[in-house]
């Protein structure tokens, strides 16, 4: 999936295969009926929200991957044939596995957790970091309601999770069916709206659907509602813009009801296609619309790093914070510059110039936005360690307090001790006095304006 790196709305179904769900009601087990309903809940998630990745697991004694992220909608109902029966449900190993697949994404990326089981979770014995932000599950109880614990409420709390309980008012193929149409009505939506650009306008879907009710949870105050007509207001160069913080993407995609053969015929002029020509020109640009209460969001061309044609880009919406363009002023009041009186300032915005907090170029710092940067830095300062004496010591000082500098200042405390084992085990005849007295400086001194000296 081109998009999954970069447009992220994961579901990740997980279904109790333990000895319980053999027992039979009726004529089926409840995991024969589970197995039904999930393929019906499957199918209608995939109507409605075409890009929604869906990750299926067991959970037993074991976890079990079926089928990792995807809206193959063929894929994931053959993986349900796979599925095997376990032991005991572990809820721990469950939660922890969970808390792994969710922290994958970003911390702004809501992932649904969907619990299929015939028992309510206990309370986790063992605390779990907090999931990322808009994380939630539904539990989907097959038990009767009368015997849905009072527990639920303490076992979320234990996870630091939100979440909704899902019982069946009595145990039964109907009874199942009736639980995932709730979870489908409560979680799954679809978005239908119309983009201006002027007089012309054009039916939009967006995918993910736009949760402000996140964004709230954040402490903003977003709009009550989504907007469902988008007004583009100007445009802007990338330049000028810069890179603002963005709070969520969106893929931005024909509606349903205006993908049919008389609006996609080359003769009819689409304003979605006449936009992506625009934006991903040379010059590049990016358009501003405004969704109410002082909150803006930008759409850009985007182009997957797989694509190297440059054929296949699409638009994306991205939400932005109030006052995320502090350069630009209030940009409320962006106009045309052609509109300005003659010997009026032209040059605006104004960007004065100042060096990036994290340029190598205009300062000590370092940035290690990656491991392998940071594994560099390192590399970097043990080959020098280990040509000394034959090199001047004066470049193995300057690398090493360059990286002390910034793990002190990032708060590494513990690659400190890293780096100094790395350089005990280079340690000979010759290097010994220089790395010894370096090494016990590192050990001894927490201060990142001291260098060390030798």
């Amino acid at each position: 999936n081109e998009y999954k790196s970069y447009l992220r709305m994961p579901t990740l179904i997980c279904l109790d295969t333990s000895l319980s769900l053999q027992r039979k009601v009726g004529q089926e087990t409840l995991i024969s009926m589970s197995l039904k309903a999930l393929a019906v809940l499957i199918e209608n998630i995939l109507n409605t929200d075409p890009y929604e990745l869906i990750e299926i697991a067991t959970i037993s004694d074991m976890y079990s991957t079926i089928i990792e992220g995807t809206y193959q909608k063929s894929e994931l109902i053959e993986s349900l044939t796979r599925v095997k029966q376990g032991d005991r449900t572990n809820h721990g190993l469950l939660m922890k596995r969970c808390y792994e697949q969710c922290s994958q994404w970003n911390i702004l990326t809501a992932t649904h957790i969907i619990l299929i089981t015939d028992k309510i979770p206990p309370p986790l014995k063992e605390p779990l970091p907090a999931f990322p932000l808009g994380c939630h599950i539904s539990l989907a109880a097959l038990v009767p309601r009368s015997n849905a614990a009072t527990s639920f409420p303490q076992f979320l709390s234990s996870c630091k999770l939100k979440g909704k309980l899902y019982p069946g008012p009595a145990v039964g193929l109907e009874s199942v069916e009736r639980i995932f149409e709730n979870i489908l009505l409560d979680n799954y939506s679809k978005y239908e709206g119309k983009l201006y650009c002027g007089h012309q306008f054009t039916s939009i879907s967006l995918h993910p659907v736009p949760r402000l009710s996140e964004l709230r949870e954040m402490g903003t105050s977003p709009p009550q509602t989504f907007p469902t007509s988008l007004h583009i207001h100007g445009f802007l160069g990338v330049s000028e813009l810069g890179n603002p913080p963005y709070l969520s993407r969106h893929l931005v995609s024909p509606a349903v009801s205006a993908a049919t053969p008389s609006r996609t015929t080359a003769k009819v002029p689409d304003l979605r296609v006449l936009l992506n020509e625009v934006l991903r020109s040379q010059d590049g640009h990016v358009a501003i619309i405004s969704i109410g209460n002082g909150w803006f969001a930008t759409l850009t061309s985007y182009l997957p790093k797989s694509e190297k044609n440059g054929k296949k880009s699409n638009l994306v919406l991205s939400v932005m914070a109030p006052q995320s363009f502090t350069w630009l002023g209030n940009i409320e009041f962006l106009g045309l510059r052609r509109l300005l009186k003659e010997g009026s300032q032209v040059n605006i915005p104004l960007k004065r110039p100042f060096p990036n907090s994290y340029d190598n170029k205009l300062g000590p710092g370092m940035v290690w936005v990656k491991i392998s940067t940071l594994k560099q830095s390192a590399q970097k300062v043990i080959r020098y360690a280990k040509r000394l004496p034959d090199k001047s010591p004066n470049l193995f000082l300057k690398e090493l307090n360059k990286v002390r500098k910034s793990v002190l200042h990032y708060g590494f405390s513990d690659m400190l001790e890293v780096l100094c084992k790395l350089l005990e085990r280079e340690i000979n005849n010759a290097n010994k006095e220089i790395l010894e007295k370096c090494i016990a400086q590192m050990r001894t001194e927490t201060d990142p304006l001291k260098i060390i000296k030798i």
